[in-house]
């Protein structure tokens, strides 16, 4: 679910497919190995990614966030529960987070948070807008129900649901693009970044 390589200038770039029950290690370990080869600066590409493990996404949020709220669900009774870090991992070298419209659910919380947290800037096109947590009740052995049963807040309290995250710097990718103009967006971005450095 992770793939990953140095760029030139030391910018690492980390795409994730989606979260699953393996993405954190092989998150920590994409992350780690970067950081050997003397990175100084990340591309996250969340680009199609369509979600996946809640616990994962916050887990892996947890190597990059300052210390706070990462995400806060709430219920229809109005009863709020937040997840939050404590700082101990954050990431100190500029970041960029590649988006699109098919990053949806766990995706849109990674970009909500760092979006608000100034953790890093967003770029590429809106996302898809999938707010809800659901819950699977198991009925017999081969039915069940799906319900949503609250929906998720980033950091200051944005619902994405049907709303999607707008990225800081908007960046279309048409059609038949010979160059990921988005990709470079980002990349100019750090670069300038680490040049003020």
């Amino acid at each position: 679910t992770v793939a990953y390589e140095m760029k030139e200038d030391q910018i690492g770039y980390i795409a994730v497919s989606e979260f699953d029950s393996v993405t954190y290690h092989q998150f920590e370990t994409a992350l780690e190995d970067l950081e050997k080869q003397g990175m100084k600066g990340l591309v996250i590409d969340l680009r199609n990614n369509p979600g996946g493990n809640f616990d994962t996404v916050t887990d892996m949020l947890k190597l990059l966030l300052p210390e706070g709220v990462i995400v806060s669900t709430k219920d229809k009774e109005g009863n709020v529960e937040e997840v939050t870090c404590d700082g101990a991992n954050e990431f100190d070298k500029p970041l960029a987070v590649l988006v699109n419209q098919y990053s949806a659910s766990a995706s849109e919380i990674v970009s909500g948070a760092i979006q608000d947290t100034k953790a890093g800037r967003l770029f590429g096109v809106q996302t898809y807008g999938k707010g809800c947590v659901q819950t699977i009740y198991q009925l017999s052995a081969d039915t069940a129900l799906k319900l949503t049963t609250a929906m998720y807040y980033t950091p200051s309290g944005r619902s994405i649901h049907k709303t999607g995250i707008q990225p800081d710097e908007v960046v279309e990718l048409p059609q038949n693009a010979t160059r990921d103009v988005q990709l470079e967006a980002a990349e100019t971005y750090l670069k300038g970044e680490l040049a003020k450095k």
